[in-house]
């Protein structure tokens, strides 16, 4: 079982907006949290869970998702797990949504936390605002660095 963080509801049906973006995604990253950050932001962890937050970003908008995954072997190489997303750099966002729901072959939890983020990143874009924070969690790169075990740039 994978716990989904805040995105179960929005990513089971997308609305991609009638305006297509065609800002290109630029890069991401995947923060995988020490065992006393998830405690301090996600407050039903345990240390039988890898919790963290992958972002999308695009220009100067960013779309982000937390998520949760058993430690297991499955899910324990971080670069390996998170290496599929690497095919959504450089499409636009739209397209990329689109992209991501059709991914069966990445498992529902790949393709959940893709298409989360990327709905999150495609609300920014519309909205144009600029966030601190994701819930309780400040989202200051230095600080998601400092909180981190393992983290993936791609």
């Amino acid at each position: 079982m994978t716990k989904l963080i805040e995105f179960e509801a929005q990513a089971t049906a997308i609305q991609t907006a009638p305006t297509i973006c065609e800002e290109p995604i630029r890069y991401m990253e995947m923060f995988r949290f020490d065992w006393g950050s998830a405690e301090r932001f996600i407050p039903w962890s345990d240390r039988s869970w890898n919790c963290g937050l992958f972002k999308i970003s695009c220009g100067e908008a960013a779309g982000y998702a937390e998520y949760a995954l058993p430690s297991t072997r499955e899910f324990a190489d971080l670069v390996r797990w998170a290496s599929v997303f690497a095919r959504l750099r450089g499409m636009p966002v739209t397209e990329a949504i689109r992209y991501a729901q059709q991914q069966q072959q990445w498992g529902s939890t790949r393709m959940l936390l893709a298409v989360s983020a990327l709905a999150d990143l495609e609300a920014d874009l519309h909205q144009h605002v600029t966030r601190e924070r994701l819930g309780s969690l400040p989202l200051e790169r230095s600080f998601l660095m400092d909180c981190s075990q393992a983290y993936y740039f791609f």
